[in-house]
């Protein structure tokens, strides 16, 4: 008996427009794997986007399409209908909840595959095109003159919140860099948010928190390392500059684990990647948990393609967006796929005339 659902995975490799700088290194090149459902007249297409270093179910190529690879036997083996399937899958994959990029590439494409490979996965405000989303401007790491172009381009385009890569080069270099900012742009005209990626140090972080108040700055992402809860709590509570947790929530899948961290540190905000957290249900699990213990949160998307950005900007309008979002990133590869998102003076749109079957359009 032939299965119910057969399906596809390809690995693609996406260059950077540019080097990309963070404080764990430099990025050239992102690897994705793209998984498509073909069953009862449909296809459905979604993205497995893994970031080296911090996807918790990624350690070699090999082993992550050795996963991929069972997961896809398991369900050709199930014969079920799609639906049936998904409406089960934490009972017939649970190693998918530990494995959060394939959980967000096989839900959306669950989702691509009720619409038939159409782009317009959720249907609601964004979708419609009757409501936009505020994005931050990603300045990366860099030399100081590299930045303060990108600052001028951003600036150009019509963001009004960027968030900076700190943690990299010396203190001194990148306080210069915002100050320069700032001296242009009071708080009032520009917002600024930066991200330590846990890169600073009990030892460092008072002094720095002091300059990013005197800067009014938004928010810090992860200052420290994620197993330093009690610094980060120390830091939480303190409020001088508000810390938002990132690295931190990764590895946290059960929902006990989700509490305990956020009961003990108690960030005043969180950033959630479906890609990193647990999928679509696992970020959702993580918005209830926030708003449930006045917790802010926003979504970041993490270096996927357009397939992946597409949905989780769809994904985050299921939600009441109080903040900008963390979803600029659709423009930093060479080579990306077809997408009817586009960036509009610091907003992200959906354009609905350029909405189109994505599937249908990859090689």
């Amino acid at each position: 008996m032939d299965a119910l659902i057969k399906v596809n995975i390809t690995r693609h490799t996406l260059p950077f427009n540019f080097p990309a700088g963070t404080s764990r290194g430099v990025l050239l090149n992102k690897k994705l794997w793209l998984i498509t459902l073909a069953s009862e007249g449909k296809e459905g297409i979604g993205e497995c986007s893994i970031i080296e270093g911090l996807s918790p179910e990624f350690t070699t190529d090999a082993s992550y399409e050795k996963s991929l690879k069972e997961i896809v036997l398991k369900i050709q083996n199930s014969q079920m209908r799609v639906v049936d399937l998904f409406r089960n899958i934490d009972d017939l994959l649970p190693e998918v909840v530990f494995m959060p990029s394939i959980r967000f590439g096989l839900e959306t494409a669950f989702r691509s595959w009720l619409v038939n490979g159409s782009s317009i996965l959720f249907d609601n405000a964004f979708t419609r095109g009757e409501r936009n989303i505020p994005i931050n401007g990603l300045i990366w790491m860099g030399t100081p003159e590299q930045m303060s172009q990108e600052i001028e381009q951003k600036i150009k385009q019509g963001f009004r919140v960027l968030k900076f890569k700190i943690a990299a080069l010396p203190w001194e270099q990148e306080k210069a860099l915002l100050y320069s900012v700032r001296q242009r742009f009071p708080a009032s005209q520009l917002e600024i948010r930066v991200d330590a990626n846990g890169g600073l140090s009990m030892e460092s972080w008072a002094s720095v928190f002091s300059d990013l108040e005197a800067l009014e700055v938004h928010s810090i992402e992860q200052p420290l390392p994620p197993d330093q809860r009690d610094g980060l709590k120390l830091i939480a509570s303190k409020n001088s500059i508000p810390v938002a947790l990132d690295e931190s929530l990764i590895g946290c899948f059960k929902y006990e684990e989700k509490k305990d961290l956020l009961t003990e540190i108690m960030p005043p905000y969180i950033i959630l990647k479906p890609s990193l957290m647990g999928g679509i249900k696992g970020v959702s699990e993580w918005i209830s948990l926030a708003e449930s213990m006045g917790i802010g949160w926003w979504i970041t998307s993490a270096l996927e393609s357009n397939i992946g950005l597409n949905a989780i900007a769809q994904f985050t309008s299921e939600y009441a967006i109080k903040i900008p979002q963390g979803l600029g990133t659709g423009g930093l590869f060479k080579q990306n796929f077809p997408c009817p998102l586009r960036m509009e003076n610091g907003f992200l749109t959906f354009q609905r005339e350029a909405h189109s079957k994505i599937s249908s359009q990859l090689v």
